[in-house]
């Protein structure tokens, strides 16, 4: 055998030594394990305080309100637990009463989900399928129904506009002959009519016995022609912009210039009275023509005048029309609309229906219980804040104490931070703290407290509750704190002023609900976690968490009661 493959074999057998070797003395890893119980979680505040003699108390509303009862007088004595003061409780109570319908529901969706579908359940979801399914068929046809009515007011609004442009034209037309007419007419009295009365300067060609008469003959001579002039471009302009618009725009024009041609041929009648010269014969015919001249503008005048107003109300009558229409499509085009959403409202119903039914019919899942069970929680938690806030409004004696000082009336509004009574203590001890920032939000008055004394044995405790906590902060280098007052439930006669506290203010507590323990909890970006074994192996997962104190946390969700998780892990 070759030297290099001896060494490759001796380096083999080397390396499996070895593997055997560390295989034998590798740690090995296990995992310590805690179910998932029920029970109670207290959240607690552990401060330190000082015994003092109780004094004077101020008791101080946590909520602003009006006051609508004050139950006892200045000098009277109170027992703990007595009315003092009552806010109004009207929007408070409506809160709780609708949160409590709440809970109400969730427990009885819980009880629902824990008991599954019955044969009577099965038959009202099956009903609810099938009228949900009408009711889809329903709307599409109402929407069918409504694009059919969208159509038709489309088409009845053409045909508006058609026959309004139709009716619009001829209107038009009869009141553009008239301004062509006009001019026509105008001109002939002008030119022809009236023109033998006159020279080439537009002077009268014989002399009158009224000299107004005569002078008003020869000015309106003058003002017609230029009327003439006017009355042409103003007809030919109402055909250049045609329409309604043009014949409406050019209208003051025609009838002005017409007036004007009228009253020329009304002054060249009444000159023709004071011509005494004039031979018989030619006054004769100067009248006639003068005559037809009035004639002919005034019937020219009453003319353009009622095309005029025939124009006008029929504008007004097929705007009226078209409106008419316009608003006939836009409901219906409203129409349709609803009726799209009817159809997409009833579509959701009947997958709605469809979705209980199965679900009924499959049966509940332990992870919608679950959810459903933290609901529950949610829920009752919510009231007991609502509750909490509605005892807010009834001011209470925290001990036996004298009233002497009650500054406000019934109907005055009482904020938080003013003293709403001053009560005296009778011989009691009472300690004083301060609470910090980050814990006082947790912390109100009647919360229950568990005290030990440095003095004696930790195993001896004494119970207690809070009676005030100061509005205005207390800084004590650098950091901000509330003082806080707690009483002793009973009276010690081993309490001396001076002794220190040890306190534990109960802010909260959660009865019968599922606990996770704290060592268990693992915090992951914006969640928490647990380990549960999968096979011998941790597996993460992600758990919804309530109120905690140091050993325990309440699980809302994520898992079950009996589940296993690991609080930690060993390498031997």
């Amino acid at each position: 055998m070759k030297k290099s493959v001896k060494i490759l074999l001796i380096g083999l057998g080397v390396v499996v030594a070895g593997g055997a070797v560390y295989g034998l003395t590798r740690p090995k890893t296990t995992y310590e394990t805690e179910k998932i119980t029920r029970g109670t979680v207290i959240s607690e505040v552990s401060v330190t305080g000082s015994i003092a003699p109780s004094s004077k108390i101020s008791l101080q509303p946590e909520v602003s309100g009006k006051i609508t009862k004050i139950a006892v007088k200045e000098g009277a004595e109170v027992k703990e637990g007595d009315l003092l003061i009552q806010l109004d409780t009207r929007d408070a109570s409506a809160r709780v009463a609708s949160q409590q319908a709440a809970v109400a529901s969730a427990r009885a969706r819980l009880r629902e989900l824990q008991a599954g579908a019955t044969a009577a359940d099965m038959l009202v979801s099956q009903t609810a399928v099938e009228a949900a399914r009408q009711q889809y068929t329903a709307a599409v046809a109402a929407e069918a129904d409504a694009e059919t009515a969208l159509t038709n007011a489309r088409r009845s609004y053409e045909n508006v506009k058609a026959r309004t442009t139709t009716q619009d034209e001829g209107k038009v037309s009869a009141l553009q002959d008239d301004y062509d007419s006009a001019s026509t007419t105008a001109s002939d009295a002008v030119n022809r009519l009236t023109s033998p009365m006159f020279d080439l300067n537009d002077l009268l060609l014989f002399s009158s016995s009224d000299s107004q008469s005569q002078s008003d003959a020869t000015s309106t001579r003058r003002e017609a022609k230029t009327a003439l002039t006017a009355l042409s471009a103003a007809a030919a302009s109402a055909r250049a912009v045609g329409g309604a618009t043009g014949m409406t725009n050019n209208y003051d024009a025609v009838v002005n210039a017409l007036t004007a041609v009228k009253r020329h041929a009304d002054a060249c009648a009444k000159v023709l009275q004071y011509a005494p010269s004039l031979p018989a014969a030619t006054l004769s015919t100067y009248q006639i023509n003068a005559s037809t001249a009035q004639s002919s503008l005034n019937a020219m005048l009453t003319k353009v005048n009622a095309d005029k107003s025939a124009l006008d109300l029929q504008e007004r009558l097929n705007a009226t029309d078209i409106t008419a229409a316009e608003i006939a499509v836009s409901n219906a085009e409203s129409a349709v609309t609803s009726a799209a959403h009817a159809v997409d409202s009833a579509t959701a119903a009947v997958n709605q229906a469809e979705a209980s039914y199965n679900l009924k019919k499959t049966g509940s899942r332990p992870e919608e219980i679950d959810a459903q069970r933290a609901q529950v929680a949610s829920a009752e938690a919510t009231l007991a804040s609502l509750q909490a806030d509605l005892a807010k409004r009834s001011i209470r004696a925290p001990l036996t104490a004298i009233v002497t000082d009650l500054p406000f009336n019934p109907g005055e509004t009482v904020q938080p931070g003013q003293v709403a009574v001053t009560l005296n203590a009778k011989d009691r001890f009472e300690i004083t703290a301060n609470i910090s920032e980050v814990d006082i939000a947790r912390v109100k008055v009647n919360d229950p407290v568990n005290i030990t004394l440095d003095a004696f044995s930790v195993n001896e405790i004494w119970t207690g509750k809070v009676i005030s906590i100061q509005p205005a902060e207390k800084v004590v280098e650098g950091v901000i704190f509330y003082e806080t007052k707690i009483v002793f439930d009973k009276d010690d006669e081993r309490l001396r002023s001076g002794m220190t506290a040890n306190l534990d203010i109960s802010t909260a507590q959660r009865d019968n609900v599922l606990r996770v323990p704290v060592r268990a909890i693992k915090d992951a970006v914006g969640k928490k976690t647990v380990q549960v074994l999968v096979n011998g192996q941790p597996v993460t997962k992600d758990i919804q968490v309530g109120l905690e104190n140091n050993d325990y946390v309440e699980l809302l969700s994520g898992l079950a009661e009996g589940d296993e998780v690991v609080v930690a892990t060993n390498k031997k």
